[in-house]
């Protein structure tokens, strides 16, 4: 047990193990050690006060053997006595304890919460505490009433009045009732709630507790309902937010990185653009055309997700997309390889799919480079995106142009294929050219596989 835990532990008994201190006085190590739940020295407590009754029975029945004298009277009253002796130490020590530890030890101990989450710990459930406070307001001065009204009647050899034992019996049955019906105004809507706040947890923000009243539980209801809401309506801007941009790049705003401007980052970047996509749009319906990128774009969009790429944004037919940013990845470039490998083997079920529609085959070129780039949010302050800017994106789109001359549909830069020849994954590389790419005074090695 954590050391929070014994101080937790150690403080809940302290009264019950005061009350006990006689007893647990040459052996208060050992009780403390084995006192892992404020339960098990309530337990001990109790098992004290049933010897002391069983204890003073066998006393008892000692006199009335020894001295010959009626002990009725003095059993009864006696017994009844330390009954109610026992339950109201117990009821006061429990409350008081409780009491100092909600609002004193406990919000010092753990102010983050979770005490019905420690190991080791029980707590007594809302109804147990309930019956408990009945046994001490109700059942305690019933009882006491018509035992001490019972002994008089034996002491004085008076016929018990057995009118006034029904009463009695007929207010301890109501005492019940109305207790169990007054804990069921609180423990039911508790309930509910509880029930309903695990499934928010779960994330179903549909889950909504009825309880109509006017009270502090109906107003905890009725707020618990608007906060329901509240979250199901942000829940559906977040996911909507999340489907018009990049899930991480929507993960990386709402964490307040909403200002202007950005940071060098090391990223693979990719195009991917659809081949003579223009004249083949001019053969077909407006809706088959969408239909038919909707498609394209969502099995892509899955291989590039898969792999730990962000598509940036969708130019017509093509597709950008970074890997290393938002998210630092060291594998950025194996990412972006994995994820173009993927894109090939999707195209040829997309294809399959398209035949089956009556839609036309597509071919598709990837191209790939790796370098710095300036990566944040670009644009005016009411209105911006977040993006990747630099040498590094131009030189990425220029290369993936370049596979319809070299008749491919995958081209790497030679900075992408040397991350890709030290990684651990084994890849096998095909030299293609040395290209020259517009704007670049340099020629560009590229690879293909």
């Amino acid at each position: 047990m954590s050391f929070n835990n014994r101080i937790f532990n150690s403080v809940y008994d302290l009264p019950v193990v005061l009350f006990f201190n006689s007893v647990c006085k040459r052996r208060r190590n050992n009780c403390k050690k084995s006192s892992k739940s404020p339960h098990k020295i309530f337990t001990l407590g109790i098992l004290g006060w049933g010897l002391c009754i069983i204890y003073e029975f066998l006393f008892y029945l000692f006199a009335k053997s020894i001295l010959k004298i009626d002990i009725s009277y003095a059993l009864l009253s006696g017994t009844v006595f330390l009954v109610l002796e026992a339950i109201f130490s117990f009821v006061v020590s429990y409350f008081v304890t409780e009491t100092i530890n909600r609002s004193f030890v406990l919000p010092r101990l753990f102010p983050d919460g979770h005490v019905s989450k420690l190991p080791g710990v029980k707590k007594f459930s809302l109804n147990f505490l309930f019956l408990f406070f009945f046994i001490t307001i109700s059942m305690f001065p019933i009882i006491f009433i018509l035992s001490s009204f019972i002994s008089i009647q034996l002491n004085n050899n008076l016929p018990i009045n057995w009118g006034t034992i029904l009463m009695g019996v007929i207010l301890f049955l109501s005492s019940i009732l109305l207790t169990l019906f007054f804990m069921r105004l609180f423990t039911v809507p508790l309930g509910k709630l509880t029930i309903g706040t695990e499934r928010i947890k779960a994330g179903d923000y549909d889950v909504r507790v009825k309880n109509i009243s006017n009270d502090e539980m109906g107003i905890l209801s009725d707020t618990f309902n608007e906060m329901a809401e509240s979250l199901k309506e942000k829940e559906f801007i977040r996911d909507t937010f999340g489907k018009v941009v990049d899930p991480n790049i929507r993960d990386h705003l709402l964490k307040g990185n909403i200002s202007l401007g950005g940071e060098n980052r090391l990223v693979t970047v990719m195009f991917c653009d659809i081949r003579n996509f223009t004249s083949m749009s001019e053969k077909m319906e407006a809706e088959k055309v969408v239909l038919l990128l909707n498609q394209y774009f969502t099995k892509l969009g899955k291989c590039i997700s898969n792999n730990h790429g962000v598509i940036n944004k969708y130019i017509g037919d093509a597709v950008m997309a970074i890997f290393g940013a938002p998210i630092n990845s060291s594998n950025h470039a194996l990412d972006a390889y994995n994820a173009a490998s993927e894109m090939k083997t999707a195209l040829v079920e997309l294809n399959e799919s398209f035949v089956s529609q009556n839609l036309p085959t597509i071919q598709f070129g990837i191209g790939l480079h790796t370098g710095s780039v300036l990566a944040g949010n670009i644009g005016a302050e009411n209105r911006m995106e977040y993006t990747v800017i630099g040498d590094t994106v131009n030189t990425a789109s220029r290369i993936e142009s370049l596979c319809k001359i070299y008749n491919t549909d995958l081209l790497i830069s030679e900075s992408t294929a040397d991350y890709l020849l030290h990684a651990e994954q084994k890849i096998n590389l095909q030299f293609i050219d040395n290209a020259e790419i517009r704007g670049k005074a340099e020629k560009v090695k590229l690879y293909s596989c």
